[in-house]
């Protein structure tokens, strides 16, 4: 919200004073042509030099910049939903796809199953040997039939060296990405599932 805010601030005291210098510059090479107009006249040729300033790349950027800004900005205030940049999240799935082109080499050893352990407050924690495709602050996983979304990532001992703590996700929550997680045979510590202590 407060970076959404920023952007939003900066790109359009940015936009203003960019428009204001071009404004000042035009008018004086207009000002020769412009005598005996009347309001009528002098307001189309403002309203054409607005749109030729707009439409400039530089300056098209700088109005994409700003009303992107003011999108993250509504977007976490009325949603609570983080909407990220769009040039920050092109460079983190370029940057996402490189890492899994290198990580596609054959795995040397026996596959090392998930740990999965229950936490108080309906929380998970699951330690993983490679990072999960996908999982981030957006998405929402599916565990037998409850939502969760991801709280936390850190850092565990090898060889589930990706841990990833899930909280419950809040009612009425908006489903941009969705995962069901199926580990084929996890290894359950600590507190019981649920569904065991149903059974």
């Amino acid at each position: 919200m407060c970076s959404g805010a920023a952007q939003f601030l900066i790109m359009t005291l940015v936009l203003i004073a960019q428009f204001k210098n071009y404004f000042i510059a035009r008018s004086h090479q207009m000002a020769p042509h412009m005598g005996g107009v009347n309001s009528t006249g002098e307001a189309v040729v403002t309203a054409l030099v607005v749109l030729e300033f707009l439409f400039q790349p530089l300056s098209f950027f700088l109005l994409y910049l700003a009303l992107e800004g003011a999108v993250r900005f509504l977007g976490s205030l009325l949603t609570d939903e983080i909407v990220p940049s769009l040039l920050v999240f092109l460079f983190f799935k370029i940057f996402d796809s490189t890492s899994r082109s290198v990580r596609r080499r054959p795995r040397q050893g026996p596959a090392v199953a998930d740990a999965v352990e229950w936490l108080a407050n309906g929380r998970i924690r699951i330690a993983s040997a490679s990072a999960k495709a996908g999982w981030n602050s957006s998405i929402t996983i599916g565990i037998d039939g409850t939502w969760f979304e991801i709280e936390q990532e850190e850092h565990g001992q090898p060889p589930r060296s990706c841990v990833y703590v899930l909280r419950p996700a809040p009612q009425g929550k908006i489903l941009r990405g969705y995962q069901e997680y199926e580990a084929a045979a996890p290894e359950v510590v600590g507190m019981k599932t649920p569904n065991a202590e149903r059974t």
